[in-house]
């Protein structure tokens, strides 16, 4: 992904999901850059520290603002549901997690602690005087150390994904972190995740070994993918099967098929349904294109223009709420903005 160009394009795209795995592996998919919010978490403690602390260690809510309105880049969003048990508590799920990194995304307009009072007001406005409002409070309290602690490792965790050592080592790291730092909730944030990261490893370790021979690699690459949970190997199935529908898609975007030419082809392929969701695809993802591109040329000339950094970042919100209407986009760009910042 490129400063200006907003998104791949479609078939290199759709790869980059299917192959989320590896990414995570080489340090760059498990929020390493969230914790960059300038130093410890809000309570000051050193990451090492222990983490199970109760709920009277959560944030302040006196620091809530009176303000009920969203950060600039979260206008037009809203927030995913936390989830509870039947008791009313708190459930360990990943949507736990989902509803924290939303919060996060407006770290880039927030202070430290204006991000805490966000955090705060975001799950006052689902469970104020529930049970579930301090055990949020608390669980949001071991995420901020979580990634305190990222923050803090060497050039940010980064690994070099040709040594599979070290991405052995930065696994294991990363889940010791988790564990010291979110106890029981480490595995419903990061147990699927970690489960497919190793997996993934273990393909690279069988793929890469020079004593194999080709029919061995494929045996124990066959052996492995046994091991794996029904559901996950039923979602692989899924994902090899895209991937062949990406390669074909990928091979008629270079051939310069017309639309109609690769809708017709992939009609026999995928079906008429998945043929049209990919043509639709096609036709948003140019739209987007479009307007990111437009987009990014209107901020470079604010960015050049010598403001303040608050007023340079003011104007560049407003520029995304004028140019991005739609729920969510606005979000989506201030992402990828963070996403060019972070390359340059």
């Amino acid at each position: 992904m490129t400063a200006r160009g907003g998104r791949a394009p479609l078939a290199r795209r759709a790869v980059v999901y299917g192959v989320v795995g590896l990414a995570a592996i080489a340090g760059v998919a498990m929020w390493s850059g969230a914790g960059r919010h300038g130093g410890p978490g809000a309570s000051g403690e050193r990451p090492d520290a222990p983490a199970a602390r109760g709920p009277a260690a959560a944030l302040p809510q006196a620091a809530v603002p009176a303000s009920t309105g969203l950060p600039p880049s979260l206008a037009g969003s809203s927030a995913p549901r936390l989830p509870l048990d039947a008791g009313g508590h708190l459930a360990k799920a990943r949507a736990v997690r989902d509803f924290f990194d939303y919060c996060l995304t407006a770290q880039s307009d927030l202070s430290a602690a204006g991000l805490d009072a966000f955090v705060v007001r975001e799950i006052a406005a689902q469970l104020d005087g529930t049970v579930a409002q301090a055990e949020a409070l608390d669980v949001w309290h071991r995420y901020r150390a979580y990634l305190d602690a990222l923050a803090k490792l060497r050039d940010d965790g980064a690994v070099d994904k040709s040594d599979l050592g070290a991405l052995q080592l930065a696994l294991d790291q990363r889940a010791s972190i988790a564990y010291r730092t979110l106890g029981d909730w480490s595995q419903p944030f990061f147990g699927a995740e970690q489960w497919r990261q190793r997996y993934d490893l273990a393909r690279l370790t069988i793929a890469r070994d020079p004593a194999l021979t080709d029919a061995q690699k494929a045996e124990r690459l066959a052996a492995l993918e046994q091991q794996m949970p029904a559901d996950e190997r039923a979602a692989q199935q899924r994902v090899d099967q895209q991937r062949a529908a990406i390669d074909q898609i990928a091979q008629l975007q270079k051939s310069g098929a017309t639309p109609d030419a690769m809708r017709a082809q992939l009609t026999q392929t995928l079906g008429p349904e998945a043929a049209a969701r990919v043509a639709q695809m096609q036709q948003d993802d140019a739209s987007w294109q479009s307007r990111y591109a437009d987009y990014a040329a209107q901020r470079a000339q604010i960015e050049s223009a010598g403001l303040s950094p608050q007023d340079r970042d003011a104007q560049i919100a407003a520029l995304r709420q004028r140019v991005f209407t739609k729920p969510g986009e606005a979000v989506r760009a201030a992402s990828l903005d963070r996403g060019a910042g972070s390359m340059q």
